[in-house]
This record gives C-alpha cells, structure tokens and sequence, in this order.
C-alpha cells in the first residue's frame, strides 16, 4: 500500500485534473484497499491521468489489468473510448462500490432498489424475531433499526432523494414496522401514530440529517 501511495501521488496528485474540492483544491481520486477510482470532468484529463498512473506503476513494477478497470459517465456527450495501455476500457451503465449502486444517470434510483431489496432479505430472515412472544417490542424495533434499517439507509448520505425514492423507503419502513407490531388488516394505524409508537421519524428527515453528519465529516 506505501508503494501505491507512492504511485498515486507522483501520477495523479498535484495536477489539478481531477473535480473542484473547495476553492483551491481538486479531487483527483478515491481509494480503498487496492480499489481506485479516478474522477475528472473532461475526457482528456482522464486518459492523460490513466497514461500517467499506467507509466508510474511500470516503474515500481506494478501492473494494472485492464480487463478489471472500467468507467462509468455521468451526464456527458462524448462517447470517445478511453484506454489503458493500448487495451479498450469496458464502459458500464452502472457499478458497485462499497456496496454502493453507483449509476450513469447520476441518480440513486438503481442504489435505492438494491438497498431495498437487501433489507427485505435481513428483514426476512429475523422472522422468528419479529414473531415471537418473549421479545418486548421495544427490542425488536431496536434490532431492525440496527439489522434492517442499517441496511436499507447505507450510503443514503449521497443520494439524490426524489419524493418517488423518498416513498419507496418509507413504505417499506412502514410495512416492516406494522408487521413488527402485528398490525394487520383490518386493524389500522396512521403513520404518525405508527412512528410515535415505535421512535420512528420521517425517512426524508432522517436521510437530511445524516446527510448534514457526513458533509460536516467530510469538511
């Protein structure tokens, strides 16, 4: 990881070819492990970086596949391809990072589908959980809020939240937490009651403030 560091820095680092960071700054790249994600607005910066990180890594002899790299474009019209080392890079509609649905759209309707879909399954898997008498109510909203609703609201922090994602999430909030209190047809209960009885607050507002966290985390 020194030796990539290394790498990065004298490739990528310094050259302002990346996206505006603050007034005087700009964001070149994003690392995790041995994962890598170059960003710039114009296609030629992005090539010229790839060409530059390709040539640094040689020197310290390290090699990157390009048959594992590929790139996205978010809202852009130039469709020349880029390469990396004379080799075609697979272009994608969309990637998982982190777990993360990242899309070329720029929206998080891709990422919300799958963050659903995920807690379903957590959902659906502490079924005896959410059945059984000897819990207190009490604790079993606390476990979905720690196992399913952790799931469902990862990486919330950086999306775009439209009043049709905003009503997906909270609809399947508010099944999960019916079921939970048993509160089945016939019998009914408005959300707000639904959200007082169980600590819950609206998903909209609980999305702003962890977005609020994150971008006073980042700064």
């Amino acid at each position: 990881m020194l030796v990539l560091n290394g790498v990065l820095r004298t490739a990528l680092h310094g050259k302002k070819r990346g996206l505006t960071w603050r007034l005087k700054e700009s964001l070149e790249d994003m690392e995790y492990a041995d994962g890598i994600c170059l960003v710039s607005h114009k296609y030629e910066h992005m090539q010229k970086k790839l060409d530059d990180l390709w040539e640094e890594s040689k020197k310290v002899g390290l090699e990157i596949n390009p048959l594992k790299t590929e790139e996205i474009r978010v809202n852009t019209v130039i469709n020349q391809g880029l390469r990396l080392n004379g080799e075609d890079i697979t272009r994608s509609s969309d990637f998982s990072y982190l777990g993360s649905v990242v899309a070329e759209d720029g929206g998080a309707n891709t990422d919300v589908h799958v963050r659903i879909q995920k807690a379903r399954g957590s959902f659906s898997k502490l079924r005896k959980v959410w059945l059984s008498t000897l819990i207190r109510k009490n604790t079993k909203v606390k476990i979905f809020n720690a196992c399913v609703k952790s799931v469902l609201l990862y990486g919330c922090e950086t999306w775009l939240v439209t009043s049709e994602i905003r009503r997906k999430i909270q609809t399947f909030v508010n099944r999960c937490l019916r079921y939970i209190l048993r509160i089945w047809w016939p019998y009914v209960i408005s959300n707000k009651d639904l959200w007082r009885v169980t600590g819950q607050e609206d998903i909209n507002l609980e999305i702003r403030k962890r977005k609020l966290r994150w971008i006073g985390h980042t700064h």
